[in-house]
């Protein structure tokens, strides 16, 4: 069987249809969704309508759900601050039956494929601790590579070398029972396997918001695994016209309504690297300096402390 993994789709409809596209050229048999479907690009129903129609699938739900989870039946009124425009934007796009749906989804599942255990969650945190995130963590990543030229071998290589090499991540990796382990959620591309073949980990990046360095395309994986119970992995990356793209997202209602996080957004989708985690760091120390205790922050320190970050930055 031929699975193609796809997570971290954030609402951006053109690439997830061309990744849907090339997986049907793969002849792909099931699709594996990870997570991550809404916030951050415009289309956040149409992509879970487009999802819900695909009747061979096992889907599960990631964090960026519980945003929305955690406004059902607030008082709409109070949405006055600047922080969450994106959250309420989205939370006002999605159907009500969308939504539902995706509240009701399951946080990890189990497989067993021709006898092969196959485990999906959205964070590589349920399976392998911090060995992920304490080394390939998106913010971590622009410091260790914003001056290299990335390509998915490179990458491949320097994630392989650390996950063969590092004494604590191959202690953690032990532990682990025989099968596949599948996540996302870090927006990285990899993939990895012992040498014994005992232990597959894919992470296949991200659909809609790839923030491993390597421009202009966008990420997914496919695992096949035979009938004798053979398991191999491809990763894929597929052109994107990026900057047609974004040019969609300026004229889109979310830039309109979330205008701050959208140009963040816009300037990850560009570089492909992550940029929000620093402009919330820099955000707080603001509003710590002008002694504005309200979180979620206000729309005059949202904005001024954006003015101030991107001249800065």
């Amino acid at each position: 069987m031929r699975f193609a993994i796809i997570s971290d789709i954030h609402g951006n409809l053109p690439a997830l249809e061309l990744v849907l596209e090339d997986a049907e050229k793969n002849k792909v048999d099931t699709y594996i969704f990870v997570g991550d479907y809404f916030l951050s690009n415009p289309y956040p129903n149409e992509c879970m309508d487009r999802i819900r129609a695909i009747d061979n699938k096992y889907i599960i739900r990631g964090n960026e759900e519980a945003y929305l989870e955690n406004l059902v039946g607030k008082n709409q009124n109070t949405w006055t601050d600047g922080q969450m425009q994106i959250s309420y934007y989205c939370y006002r796009a999605v159907s009500e039956d969308n939504l539902k749906y995706v509240l009701s989804l399951p946080h990890m599942i189990h497989l067993k494929i021709h006898g092969i255990k196959v485990f999906i969650a959205h964070s590589s945190v349920n399976f392998i601790d911090d060995c992920e995130h304490n080394e390939w963590g998106p913010a971590k990543f622009v410091t260790k590579y914003k001056d290299t030229k990335i390509t998915l071998e490179s990458l491949q290589n320097n994630i392989h070398e650390y996950f063969e090499h590092d004494e604590t991540c191959l202690s953690v990796v032990k532990q682990l029972e025989t099968g596949v382990y599948i996540f996302g959620h870090s927006h990285i591309q990899w993939s990895w396997q012992s040498k014994d073949n005992k232990i597959t980990l894919i992470n296949p990046g991200s659909c809609g918001l790839p923030l491993d360095g390597i421009k202009h395309s966008i990420p997914y994986s496919i695992l096949e695994i035979t009938e004798n119970g053979q398991v191999t992995v491809e990763d894929k990356r597929i052109p994107f016209p990026m900057e047609d793209y974004i040019d969609t997202l300026k004229r889109s209602d979310q830039y309109e309504k979330a205008n701050i996080w959208s140009k963040i957004i816009i300037k990850e989708l560009s570089s492909g690297m992550e940029h929000l985690y620093f402009f919330l760091r820099f955000v707080e120390e603001y509003a710590n300096q002008i002694g504005d205790i309200r979180r979620p922050f206000a729309v005059d320190t949202w904005e001024k402390a954006y003015e101030l970050w991107e001249k800065e930055y």
